[in-house]
């Protein structure tokens, strides 16, 4: 009578481990059936509150020129930055991530407001310094989605002037007009100079009270008393200093100092 060994028994436990693997991996693609459907619920959801609400209807593209004026609203000057600005990628660069560039930002509901009071009173004040040629490639190869190829609502003038910058004898771009050198890259890049070159120099300025009326003279939208309630500070003293003393620092507001320093450059 042939011997029967061990291994021909059926193993019980081994039936109970296979089945427990079984379920548990029945449990995962349950899970993720989950997380997809939710995704799409979430989608569903926000494309009807994007078609429904223009406070919403702000794209990344148009976020960063009013990160660039107020960098301490970037994600990378962030105490939280988990779920902060997705659309943002602070690798190695303060930029947007371009696969994103033109589709709708994800922002707290306090940045969106100040996006757009800043673009609905001071946006369209906005006055360029020089633009170095050199440094405006420099800039395009920092921040490529505002080379045309990355952006679809380039104009074809703007195309034009691109592709003809390695060979270009124009050494200063600001004086060209904004059907071929468009404000937002022009805002674009003086917020990239701005924050990479001139930080210094902008936060260390020492600016009179005559100096601050005679910008504010020129461009009012900047004085508003509305300011005060974003910033408590904001332009206090002027209303009694004396002209030849210096505005308080604390009292000019980031954007406030980047536009004075840029107005003199």
């Amino acid at each position: 009578m042939a011997e029967i060994l061990e291994r021909h028994f059926i193993h019980e436990g081994s039936q109970n481990k296979v089945f427990s693997v079984g379920i548990w991996l029945f449990a995962v693609a349950l899970f993720v059936l989950g997380l997809i459907l939710a995704q799409g619920w979430v989608n569903l959801k926000f494309d009807g509150l994007y078609r429904t609400s223009p406070f919403l209807r702000v794209t990344n593209r148009d976020m960063s020129l009013f990160l660039w004026q107020h960098p301490e609203f970037m994600r990378i000057h962030a105490k939280q930055k988990i779920f902060y600005l997705p659309g943002f990628k602070y690798v190695d660069k303060v930029t947007i991530d371009i696969a994103e560039a033109d589709k709708y930002v994800s922002a707290p509901p306090e940045v969106l407001f100040r996006y757009h009071t800043w673009d609905r009173l001071i946006k369209d004040e906005f006055v360029s310094s020089s633009i170095p040629t050199p440094e405006f490639q420099d800039f395009l190869s920092y921040a490529p989605e505002w080379q045309p190829y990355y952006w679809k609502a380039a104009p074809k003038e703007y195309r034009q002037l691109v592709e003809s910058l390695p060979s270009t004898s124009i050494s200063d771009l600001s004086t060209l007009p904004s059907h071929i050198l468009p404000v937002s890259v022009k805002m674009a890049f003086a917020g990239w100079r701005n924050y990479f070159k001139d930080g210094e120099a902008i936060n260390l300025a020492a600016l009179s009270t005559e100096n601050v009326r005679t910008f504010l003279s020129k461009h009012p939208h900047y004085s508003r008393s509305y300011w005060r309630n974003l910033f408590s500070n904001h332009l206090n003293s002027l209303d009694v200093s004396a002209e030849n003393e210096t505005v308080p620092r604390e009292e000019l507001s980031s954007f406030l100092r980047v536009a004075l320093y840029n107005s003199s450059h």
